[in-house]
Protein backbone atom coordinates (compact mmCIF):
# COMPACT_ATOMS: atom_id res chain seq x y z
CA UNK A 1 0.00 0.00 0.00
CA UNK A 2 1.43 3.30 -1.15
CA UNK A 3 1.30 6.61 1.49
CA UNK A 4 0.73 9.92 -0.04
CA UNK A 5 3.38 12.90 1.07
CA UNK A 6 1.54 13.76 3.98
CA UNK A 7 1.71 10.17 5.94
CA UNK A 8 4.99 10.24 4.51
CA UNK A 9 5.82 13.04 6.03
CA UNK A 10 3.86 12.18 9.54
CA UNK A 11 6.02 8.85 9.69
CA UNK A 12 9.13 10.16 9.15
CA UNK A 13 8.51 12.98 11.92
CA UNK A 14 7.27 9.96 14.11
CA UNK A 15 10.73 8.19 13.39
CA UNK A 16 12.82 10.90 14.27
CA UNK A 17 10.99 11.91 17.13
CA UNK A 18 11.46 8.82 18.34
CA UNK A 19 14.85 8.83 17.86
CA UNK A 20 15.16 11.77 19.69
CA UNK A 21 13.80 10.55 22.48
CA UNK A 22 15.46 7.56 22.87
CA UNK A 23 19.20 9.76 22.85
CA UNK A 24 17.79 11.61 25.44
CA UNK A 25 17.10 8.72 27.69
CA UNK A 26 20.19 7.54 27.20
CA UNK A 27 21.64 10.53 27.98
CA UNK A 28 19.96 10.52 31.16
CA UNK A 29 21.01 7.45 31.71
CA UNK A 30 24.95 7.83 31.25
CA UNK A 31 24.37 10.63 33.86
CA UNK A 32 23.29 8.24 36.21
CA UNK A 33 26.05 6.16 35.58
CA UNK A 34 28.68 8.61 35.90
CA UNK A 35 26.79 9.72 39.49
CA UNK A 36 27.22 5.98 40.94
CA UNK A 37 30.45 5.78 40.05
CA UNK A 38 29.97 3.00 37.16
CA UNK A 39 31.24 5.23 34.73
CA UNK A 40 34.40 8.03 34.51
CA UNK A 41 33.23 11.36 32.42
CA UNK A 42 35.51 9.98 29.84
CA UNK A 43 33.98 6.67 29.29
CA UNK A 44 30.59 7.64 29.39
CA UNK A 45 31.72 10.16 26.72
CA UNK A 46 32.63 7.60 24.58
CA UNK A 47 29.71 5.72 25.00
CA UNK A 48 27.26 8.48 23.61
CA UNK A 49 29.23 9.07 20.81
CA UNK A 50 29.19 5.30 19.97
CA UNK A 51 25.57 5.65 20.46
CA UNK A 52 24.71 8.43 18.36
CA UNK A 53 26.38 7.55 15.59
CA UNK A 54 24.49 3.94 15.60
CA UNK A 55 21.49 5.45 16.06
CA UNK A 56 21.87 7.83 13.38
CA UNK A 57 19.16 7.83 10.59
CA UNK A 58 16.13 6.50 10.37
CA UNK A 59 15.42 2.49 10.16
CA UNK A 60 12.53 0.76 7.45
CA UNK A 61 11.47 -2.25 6.58
CA UNK A 62 12.78 -3.02 3.29
CA UNK A 63 12.23 -5.84 0.48
CA UNK A 64 12.23 -9.34 1.80
CA UNK A 65 11.59 -7.79 5.29
CA UNK A 66 15.10 -6.74 5.63
CA UNK A 67 15.48 -3.57 8.07
CA UNK A 68 17.15 -1.14 6.53
CA UNK A 69 18.73 2.39 8.24
CA UNK A 70 18.82 5.00 5.92
CA UNK A 71 20.65 8.75 6.65
CA UNK A 72 20.05 11.78 4.78
CA UNK A 73 22.82 14.23 4.13
CA UNK A 74 22.79 17.44 1.66
CA UNK A 75 25.41 20.40 0.81
CA UNK A 76 24.57 23.39 -0.70
CA UNK A 77 27.06 26.19 -1.63
CA UNK A 78 26.45 29.26 -3.02
CA UNK A 79 29.48 30.92 -4.69
CA UNK A 80 30.07 34.40 -6.40
CA UNK A 81 32.85 35.02 -8.27
CA UNK A 82 34.85 37.95 -10.37
CA UNK A 83 37.64 37.17 -12.10
CA UNK A 84 39.49 38.93 -14.93
CA UNK A 85 41.90 38.27 -17.22
CA UNK A 86 44.49 39.18 -20.28
CA UNK A 87 45.42 36.92 -23.06
CA UNK A 88 48.90 37.95 -24.54
CA UNK A 89 48.05 41.17 -22.87
CA UNK A 90 44.41 42.01 -24.68
CA UNK A 91 41.93 42.70 -21.53
CA UNK A 92 39.23 39.28 -21.36
CA UNK A 93 35.80 39.83 -20.42
CA UNK A 94 35.40 39.55 -16.66
CA UNK A 95 33.56 36.94 -14.73
CA UNK A 96 31.32 38.28 -12.27
CA UNK A 97 28.08 36.14 -11.10
CA UNK A 98 26.71 34.46 -8.86
CA UNK A 99 25.73 30.49 -8.82
CA UNK A 100 25.29 27.34 -7.06
CA UNK A 101 28.92 25.46 -7.28
CA UNK A 102 27.17 22.43 -5.48
CA UNK A 103 23.50 21.23 -4.63
CA UNK A 104 24.07 17.76 -3.27
CA UNK A 105 21.71 15.27 -1.98
CA UNK A 106 22.81 12.17 -0.68
CA UNK A 107 20.93 9.16 1.03
CA UNK A 108 23.08 5.98 2.41
CA UNK A 109 21.52 2.68 3.03
CA UNK A 110 22.86 0.08 5.50
CA UNK A 111 20.96 -3.50 5.61
CA UNK A 112 20.69 -5.92 8.18
CA UNK A 113 22.92 -8.07 6.33
CA UNK A 114 25.98 -5.83 6.38
CA UNK A 115 25.70 -4.62 2.64
CA UNK A 116 25.43 -0.64 2.54
CA UNK A 117 24.94 1.56 -0.56
CA UNK A 118 24.91 5.21 -1.14
CA UNK A 119 23.55 7.38 -3.59
CA UNK A 120 24.63 11.46 -4.12
CA UNK A 121 23.37 13.70 -6.73
CA UNK A 122 23.69 16.92 -8.21
CA UNK A 123 21.81 18.95 -8.93
CA UNK A 124 23.92 21.98 -10.10
CA UNK A 125 25.38 21.28 -13.39
CA UNK A 126 26.56 24.00 -15.46
CA UNK A 127 23.84 23.31 -18.07
CA UNK A 128 20.77 23.07 -17.11
CA UNK A 129 18.66 21.14 -16.77
CA UNK A 130 21.28 18.75 -15.35
CA UNK A 131 21.56 15.53 -13.06
CA UNK A 132 24.50 14.25 -12.33
CA UNK A 133 25.47 11.31 -9.71
CA UNK A 134 28.39 12.34 -7.69
CA UNK A 135 28.36 9.04 -6.18
CA UNK A 136 26.64 5.58 -6.77
CA UNK A 137 28.04 2.65 -5.19
CA UNK A 138 27.26 -0.43 -2.59
CA UNK A 139 29.49 -2.48 -0.65
CA UNK A 140 29.89 -4.74 1.99
CA UNK A 141 33.02 -4.51 4.83
CA UNK A 142 34.16 -8.08 5.31
CA UNK A 143 36.39 -6.63 7.95
CA UNK A 144 38.68 -3.76 9.13
CA UNK A 145 41.45 -4.81 6.70
CA UNK A 146 39.19 -5.36 3.75
CA UNK A 147 36.00 -2.97 2.55
CA UNK A 148 34.89 -3.78 -1.01
CA UNK A 149 32.42 -1.61 -3.15
CA UNK A 150 31.15 -1.63 -6.55
CA UNK A 151 30.06 1.67 -8.09
CA UNK A 152 30.93 5.07 -9.52
CA UNK A 153 33.31 7.51 -6.99
CA UNK A 154 36.27 8.63 -6.36
CA UNK A 155 39.63 6.58 -7.08
CA UNK A 156 42.35 6.74 -4.44
CA UNK A 157 44.53 9.59 -6.07
CA UNK A 158 45.24 12.72 -4.83
CA UNK A 159 44.83 13.89 -1.10
CA UNK A 160 43.28 17.16 -1.99
CA UNK A 161 40.87 15.99 -4.61
CA UNK A 162 39.78 12.59 -2.55
CA UNK A 163 39.04 15.28 0.95
CA UNK A 164 35.30 16.54 0.57
CA UNK A 165 35.38 19.81 -0.87
CA UNK A 166 33.03 20.67 2.25
CA UNK A 167 36.28 19.95 4.55
CA UNK A 168 38.44 22.23 2.08
CA UNK A 169 40.06 25.35 3.54
CA UNK A 170 39.96 26.94 0.21
CA UNK A 171 37.18 27.67 -2.11
CA UNK A 172 38.70 25.77 -5.30
CA UNK A 173 41.15 22.66 -5.54
CA UNK A 174 44.06 23.67 -6.59
CA UNK A 175 45.67 24.19 -10.35
CA UNK A 176 47.87 21.09 -10.40
CA UNK A 177 44.59 18.94 -8.87
CA UNK A 178 42.78 20.16 -11.43
CA UNK A 179 44.68 19.26 -14.10
CA UNK A 180 44.46 15.78 -13.64
CA UNK A 181 41.06 15.69 -12.00
CA UNK A 182 39.54 18.28 -14.69
CA UNK A 183 41.95 18.77 -17.66
CA UNK A 184 43.16 15.59 -18.82
CA UNK A 185 40.47 13.69 -17.08
CA UNK A 186 42.78 11.34 -15.21
CA UNK A 187 41.64 10.78 -11.55
CA UNK A 188 38.40 11.92 -10.14
CA UNK A 189 35.10 9.38 -10.55
CA UNK A 190 35.00 6.65 -12.40
CA UNK A 191 32.79 3.44 -12.09
CA UNK A 192 34.38 -0.12 -11.46
CA UNK A 193 35.53 -2.08 -8.71
CA UNK A 194 36.77 -0.35 -5.13
CA UNK A 195 38.74 -1.51 -2.03
CA UNK A 196 39.92 -0.17 1.49
CA UNK A 197 41.16 -0.80 4.55
CA UNK A 198 43.45 -0.36 7.77
CA UNK A 199 46.41 -2.60 7.69
CA UNK A 200 47.48 -1.88 11.27
CA UNK A 201 50.15 0.29 12.79
CA UNK A 202 48.32 3.60 10.95
CA UNK A 203 48.96 2.27 7.70
CA UNK A 204 45.90 1.86 5.77
CA UNK A 205 45.33 1.31 1.89
CA UNK A 206 43.04 1.83 -1.38
CA UNK A 207 42.48 0.33 -4.85
CA UNK A 208 40.53 0.67 -7.90
CA UNK A 209 39.80 -1.05 -10.44
CA UNK A 210 38.02 1.11 -13.11
CA UNK A 211 36.91 1.87 -16.55
CA UNK A 212 39.45 4.16 -18.24
CA UNK A 213 36.78 6.52 -19.08
CA UNK A 214 35.80 9.52 -16.56
CA UNK A 215 32.35 10.28 -15.93
CA UNK A 216 29.07 9.39 -15.67
CA UNK A 217 28.77 5.71 -14.55
CA UNK A 218 26.28 3.70 -16.25
CA UNK A 219 26.59 4.08 -19.59
CA UNK A 220 29.82 6.43 -20.52
CA UNK A 221 27.53 9.06 -22.02
CA UNK A 222 26.78 6.66 -24.55
CA UNK A 223 26.46 2.83 -25.79
CA UNK A 224 27.46 0.57 -22.96
CA UNK A 225 30.20 0.09 -24.91
CA UNK A 226 31.66 2.95 -25.93
CA UNK A 227 34.93 2.20 -24.49
CA UNK A 228 36.47 -1.11 -23.35
CA UNK A 229 39.49 0.47 -21.79
CA UNK A 230 40.69 -0.09 -17.85
CA UNK A 231 42.22 1.75 -15.39
CA UNK A 232 43.83 0.85 -11.80
CA UNK A 233 44.66 3.10 -8.78
CA UNK A 234 46.30 2.35 -5.74
CA UNK A 235 47.19 4.28 -2.53
CA UNK A 236 49.24 3.60 0.68
CA UNK A 237 49.10 5.86 4.03
CA UNK A 238 50.37 6.26 7.27
CA UNK A 239 48.64 8.51 9.71
CA UNK A 240 50.36 9.30 13.29
CA UNK A 241 50.36 11.88 15.60
CA UNK A 242 48.58 14.39 13.42
CA UNK A 243 50.86 13.25 10.35
CA UNK A 244 49.43 11.99 7.06
CA UNK A 245 52.02 10.69 4.53
CA UNK A 246 50.53 8.81 1.64
CA UNK A 247 51.75 7.68 -2.46
CA UNK A 248 48.93 7.18 -4.71
CA UNK A 249 49.42 6.11 -8.45
CA UNK A 250 47.25 4.93 -11.30
CA UNK A 251 47.91 3.69 -14.88
CA UNK A 252 44.77 4.84 -17.46
CA UNK A 253 44.50 3.15 -20.82
CA UNK A 254 44.13 5.33 -23.82
CA UNK A 255 43.05 8.61 -21.79
CA UNK A 256 40.29 10.38 -23.81
CA UNK A 257 41.78 13.66 -23.57
CA UNK A 258 45.51 12.74 -24.28
CA UNK A 259 44.69 9.82 -26.86
CA UNK A 260 47.54 7.82 -25.37
CA UNK A 261 47.96 5.93 -21.67
CA UNK A 262 48.71 8.09 -18.70
CA UNK A 263 51.06 6.95 -16.14
CA UNK A 264 50.67 9.17 -12.77
CA UNK A 265 52.23 9.42 -9.71
CA UNK A 266 51.59 11.98 -6.55
CA UNK A 267 52.77 12.09 -3.04
CA UNK A 268 51.92 14.19 -0.22
CA UNK A 269 52.26 14.78 3.64
CA UNK A 270 49.49 16.24 5.30
CA UNK A 271 50.27 17.73 9.30
CA UNK A 272 47.20 18.86 11.73
CA UNK A 273 48.37 20.15 15.08
CA UNK A 274 45.36 21.88 16.71
CA UNK A 275 44.27 24.88 14.52
CA UNK A 276 47.01 24.19 12.53
CA UNK A 277 46.86 22.78 8.49
CA UNK A 278 49.79 22.42 6.50
CA UNK A 279 49.66 20.84 3.23
CA UNK A 280 52.36 19.50 0.47
CA UNK A 281 51.59 17.61 -2.31
CA UNK A 282 53.73 16.78 -5.07
CA UNK A 283 52.63 15.31 -8.83
CA UNK A 284 53.73 13.47 -11.83
CA UNK A 285 52.87 11.93 -15.02
CA UNK A 286 54.27 10.13 -18.13
CA UNK A 287 51.46 10.95 -20.79
CA UNK A 288 53.34 9.21 -23.55
CA UNK A 289 53.33 11.17 -26.98
CA UNK A 290 52.01 14.12 -25.26
CA UNK A 291 55.47 14.36 -23.01
CA UNK A 292 55.21 14.54 -19.00
CA UNK A 293 53.98 16.95 -16.73
CA UNK A 294 54.65 18.18 -12.96
CA UNK A 295 53.32 20.40 -10.13
CA UNK A 296 52.95 20.53 -7.08
CA UNK A 297 50.59 22.49 -4.41
CA UNK A 298 51.68 24.25 -0.45
CA UNK A 299 48.97 24.95 1.46
CA UNK A 300 48.66 26.16 5.08
CA UNK A 301 45.97 27.55 7.21
CA UNK A 302 45.16 28.00 11.06
CA UNK A 303 42.26 27.97 12.69
CA UNK A 304 41.29 30.27 15.97
CA UNK A 305 37.89 30.53 17.50
CA UNK A 306 35.69 30.57 13.89
CA UNK A 307 38.08 32.22 11.75
CA UNK A 308 40.91 30.36 9.54
CA UNK A 309 42.89 32.41 7.11
CA UNK A 310 44.86 30.61 4.69
CA UNK A 311 47.26 30.59 1.62
CA UNK A 312 48.14 28.74 -0.96
CA UNK A 313 51.03 28.31 -4.05
CA UNK A 314 50.45 25.88 -6.95
CA UNK A 315 52.58 24.88 -9.66
CA UNK A 316 52.46 23.07 -13.28
CA UNK A 317 54.69 22.50 -15.88
CA UNK A 318 54.66 20.35 -18.99
CA UNK A 319 56.98 20.00 -21.61
CA UNK A 320 54.14 20.50 -24.48
CA UNK A 321 50.63 19.99 -23.33
CA UNK A 322 48.79 22.47 -23.35
CA UNK A 323 47.92 24.76 -20.18
CA UNK A 324 44.39 25.37 -20.34
CA UNK A 325 43.97 28.43 -18.15
CA UNK A 326 40.32 27.70 -18.51
CA UNK A 327 40.34 23.94 -16.91
CA UNK A 328 43.15 24.91 -14.43
CA UNK A 329 41.58 27.85 -12.84
CA UNK A 330 37.93 27.40 -12.66
CA UNK A 331 35.51 29.79 -14.77
CA UNK A 332 38.23 31.55 -15.98
CA UNK A 333 37.27 34.63 -17.96
CA UNK A 334 36.14 33.92 -21.71
CA UNK A 335 38.74 33.75 -24.17
CA UNK A 336 41.51 32.15 -21.48
CA UNK A 337 42.12 29.19 -23.61
CA UNK A 338 45.20 27.91 -22.83
CA UNK A 339 49.07 28.46 -23.38
CA UNK A 340 50.76 26.10 -26.26
CA UNK A 341 54.54 25.52 -27.06
CA UNK A 342 57.60 23.87 -25.07
CA UNK A 343 57.79 24.43 -21.56
CA UNK A 344 54.73 25.37 -20.18
CA UNK A 345 53.96 26.39 -16.76
CA UNK A 346 51.42 27.83 -14.23
CA UNK A 347 51.74 29.62 -11.32
CA UNK A 348 48.51 30.20 -8.95
CA UNK A 349 48.78 32.14 -5.23
CA UNK A 350 45.54 32.19 -3.03
CA UNK A 351 44.93 33.97 -0.22
CA UNK A 352 41.63 33.51 2.16
CA UNK A 353 39.57 33.69 4.92
CA UNK A 354 37.62 31.32 6.20
CA UNK A 355 34.56 31.88 9.17
CA UNK A 356 32.95 29.01 10.71
CA UNK A 357 29.40 29.98 12.31
CA UNK A 358 28.85 26.86 12.91
CA UNK A 359 29.83 22.69 11.92
CA UNK A 360 27.33 22.80 9.06
CA UNK A 361 27.58 26.47 7.84
CA UNK A 362 30.97 28.21 6.59
CA UNK A 363 31.56 31.54 4.99
CA UNK A 364 34.71 31.34 2.44
CA UNK A 365 36.37 34.41 0.89
CA UNK A 366 39.48 34.37 -1.28
CA UNK A 367 41.80 36.07 -3.77
CA UNK A 368 43.72 33.89 -6.61
CA UNK A 369 46.07 35.44 -9.00
CA UNK A 370 47.44 33.38 -11.75
CA UNK A 371 50.12 33.43 -14.57
CA UNK A 372 50.84 31.40 -17.38
CA UNK A 373 52.94 31.16 -19.96
CA UNK A 374 55.70 29.10 -22.10
CA UNK A 375 59.35 28.70 -22.34
CA UNK A 376 59.25 31.11 -24.98
CA UNK A 377 57.66 33.83 -23.67
CA UNK A 378 55.22 33.91 -26.74
CA UNK A 379 52.11 32.75 -25.27
CA UNK A 380 50.97 34.42 -21.41
CA UNK A 381 48.03 34.50 -19.97
CA UNK A 382 46.62 35.88 -16.69
CA UNK A 383 43.91 35.84 -14.43
CA UNK A 384 43.02 36.85 -10.54
CA UNK A 385 40.21 37.93 -8.57
CA UNK A 386 37.88 37.43 -5.86
CA UNK A 387 35.39 34.45 -5.00
CA UNK A 388 33.02 34.02 -2.06
CA UNK A 389 30.98 31.02 -0.48
CA UNK A 390 28.24 30.32 1.68
CA UNK A 391 28.12 26.29 2.44
CA UNK A 392 25.39 24.20 4.29
CA UNK A 393 25.28 21.26 5.14
CA UNK A 394 22.96 18.73 6.82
Amino acid sequence: MKLNKLTQLTAVSIALFGASSFAASNDALLELLVKKGVLSETEATAVAAELKEENKGVSFSAKGKETVKLRFNGRMQAQYDALSGEDNGADLASTNHFYFRRLFLGVKANLDNGVYAETVLDFAGDEQPELAFDKASFGYKFDEKFDAQLGYQKVPFGIEETNSSSSLQTIERSAANRFFADDIDFSSRHMGLHAKGDLGAGFSYAASLVNAAQGEGSRLLGASNSSNDMAYYGRVQWESNGFTVGVDGGHQSNNDVVGADVVAFTGYVNYKFEGLNLLAEYFTADMDAADDAKGYSLRASYKFGKFEPVVRFAHLETDSFVIDTDELIRRSPAGAKGVSGADNEIDSFYLGMNYYYSPAVTFMAGYENAKAENGAGTDEEKVDGFRARVQVLW
